[in-house]
């Protein structure tokens, strides 16, 4: 029987139920007992200092006269390109960025810009379990090639990468650092993959909305943003306010595209050919965005100082006697991982977690395979709550192993 739904490129019914941790985790709240959100990554709700608004130029913002514009307003786009000078000290130009609502509808838009129904994207797992539904949702296929993990130490593997490479191929999308593994793209490897998609006509896109957020002072690693540091092919760097100035909720993200001269300016035009026709991003938020880049180490300093703190009682408790588990140390982003011992299932171990009040997320949400059994944490939540969610997990782990 002809359904309405039979050509939606929505998953079905049946796919969209919650999951036993999820349904665990909510019982668990339920029971009015004492629990443990570990796995909490929305900044605005872990007591952390967020960046003042002044309302005056607030006020002004919301009420400026409107302006259309496909690529963002010039004050918004060389408020980003100073932030990188800030930062890291490389020059962007301002013309070769565009504004996006969010990073995930810029991702939308390089599937629209680069791809056709059918087409495929390479992606390194374990990653965030978003870009799937992204990439879905433009019938385009993302193929999960694996990091390869040596001792806990992640890097990419271009063999697999080379062998999961086909005509389709249209883009390689890495996260550095990554989530959650908090592997940052080395230089060589940086080297390695612009000189591969180069060659083979592939767009390279990084999504660095954690770059901020860097443990490891390894000269090796590569500073944002990486597309500017590529002198062939195309590359796109990716980021916004949720992450560099714990705003998830100003909707204003970017892109930098950076590589070839040539190629960055037909990118460019064709995609405002996209952005113009939705004009996305709201005018009192590009306006704003200027003085909360300024600001943003209201918020970015403690939270890095918060994260090293529960990165270092992670460490701590995983070293007592008897604990079962270790800690992959990460270079940099807003998780940890905790390894199991290879015998156990990470959604098992998950959903036990959960039903006794501790909430973390399973290496299997992220691409993690079967005989890498992990938990995912967030280094956000407050420090006392973080230590004795730890606490908690450690002895119910223990019983659970």
């Amino acid at each position: 029987m002809r359904s309405y739904f039979e050509h939606s490129r929505t998953p079905s019914l049946d796919e969209l139920q919650s999951n036993d941790v999820h349904e665990a985790w909510q019982q668990s709240c339920r029971s009015g007992k004492k629990c443990y959100d570990l796995s909490v990554s929305n900044p605005t709700i872990v007591d952390l200092p967020s960046v003042y608004i002044d309302i005056n130029p607030l006020q002004s913002a919301i009420s400026a006269r409107y302006q259309a514009s496909p690529q963002g307003l010039s004050v918004t786009r060389e408020a980003v390109s100073k932030y990188y000078q800030d930062e890291n000290h490389i020059y962007v130009d301002p013309e070769n960025i565009q504004l996006f609502a969010s990073t995930s509808e810029a991702v939308g838009a390089l599937m629209k810009l680069f791809c056709t129904p059918g087409d495929e994207v390479i992606t390194c797992i374990p990653t965030y379990p978003l870009l799937d539904c992204l990439t879905a949702l433009e019938c385009v296929r993302l193929i999960e090639v694996p990091l390869q993990d040596c001792a806990g130490e992640w890097c990419i593997d271009f063999w697999t990468l080379e062998n999961n490479c086909t005509e389709k191929t249209r883009a390689i999308i890495v996260v550095s650092p990554n989530n959650p593994t908090g592997h940052c793209i080395q230089k060589y490897e940086l080297y390695k993959l612009s000189e591969f998609c180069a060659s083979r006509k592939i767009v390279l896109i990084i999504d660095e909305v954690f770059a901020e957020y860097r443990f490891n002072n390894n000269p090796e690693l590569v500073s944002q943003p990486v597309s500017v540091q590529c002198d062939q092919g195309l590359a796109i760097s990716l980021s916004g306010l949720s992450k560099v100035c714990g705003l998830p909720q100003h909707k204003l993200g970017w892109a930098v595209f950076g590589g070839e001269k040539s190629l960055i300016s037909e990118a460019m035009a064709r995609l405002q050919f996209i952005t113009d026709s939705t004009l996305s991003v709201s005018g009192w938020v590009q306006r704003m965005a200027p003085d909360f880049l300024l600001r943003r180490h209201e918020f970015t300093s403690p939270c890095m100082d918060r994260m090293r703190r529960n990165l270092d009682t992670l460490c701590e408790i995983s070293s007592m006697p008897g604990v079962r588990w270790s800690v992959e140390k990460p270079d940099g982003g807003w998780s940890a991982c905790i390894r199991l011992p290879g015998c156990i299932n990470d959604e098992s171990a998950a959903t036990f977690l959960a039903q006794n009040g501790v909430r973390v997320f399973p290496g299997a949400f992220f691409g993690y395979r079967e005989n890498q059994p992990t938990l995912v944490v967030s280094l956000l939540p407050p420090e006392n709550e973080f230590r004795e969610g730890l606490m908690r997990l450690s002895e119910l782990l223990n019983s659970f192993l």
